[in-house]
């Protein structure tokens, strides 16, 4: 197998898997990844999945790749609330919800992270044009709905104080009708009490 033919093949996928491979060749020789892995041609992000060295290059990249590692997934928590300026430092895991086992992985790449939520909880994204890929981002309400559910912990006003929530840029972007609506969809009389706290240290 010609290394040349092979990237011109995928090099659009941006990250495939072993399966896309003999979508394209029935009979590929998978000794030929070892060799290309070994010269530098590719990266291997974790068991059948790979890369091009030179393609990831942004932020749109690593949410694309988390996106496909485990699917159905999206964005969030903090990786989300560093996306939207919610928070001012920068994030070295990113965090997706799943309806899928929670797992984690290190990678050439990145450090992902994938946390399992109940499949009549996995709502609340969009899909995003990024400026070189297409990536599925929590909404800015699913956003702080997840991380008050993932992290009982936040109970009170003083317990958002350590993640320096940007106040100002929640108010911006956050539609309460919407953040509203999907407290009814939980249905989760606790996480209604959190929302509370958080709701008040913001000053909505």
């Amino acid at each position: 197998m010609n290394f040349q033919k092979f990237r011109k093949v995928l090099n659009a996928q941006k990250v495939f898997s072993r399966r896309d491979i003999v979508k394209e060749w029935p009979d590929f020789n998978f000794v030929n990844l070892v060799n290309w892995q070994e010269k530098g041609y590719l990266l291997k992000l974790r068991n059948t999945w790979y890369a091009f060295p030179d393609v990831l290059q942004t932020e749109a990249d690593l949410f694309f790749v988390a996106n496909q590692l485990r699917k159905p997934s999206y964005i969030s928590l903090e990786a989300a609330l560093r996306y939207y300026n919610w928070i001012p430092e920068s994030v070295f895991t990113i965090t997706s919800i799943t309806t899928a086992k929670p797992v984690e992985w290190q990678t050439p790449v990145g450090y992902f992270s994938y946390r399992s939520i109940k499949p009549q909880l996995f709502f609340g994204y969009q899909t995003v044009k990024g400026e070189s890929a297409d990536f599925n981002m929590a909404e800015p309400e699913k956003t702080l709905l997840d991380l008050l559910y993932f992290h009982p912990e936040y109970t009170e006003p003083a317990d958002f104080e350590a993640l320096r929530l940007n106040q100002e840029e929640i108010v911006k972007l956050l539609k309460t009708d919407r953040l509203n609506r999907y407290l009814e969809l939980i249905a989760s009389p606790t996480l209604e009490l959190r929302w509370k706290s958080i709701e008040k240290y913001i000053g909505l």
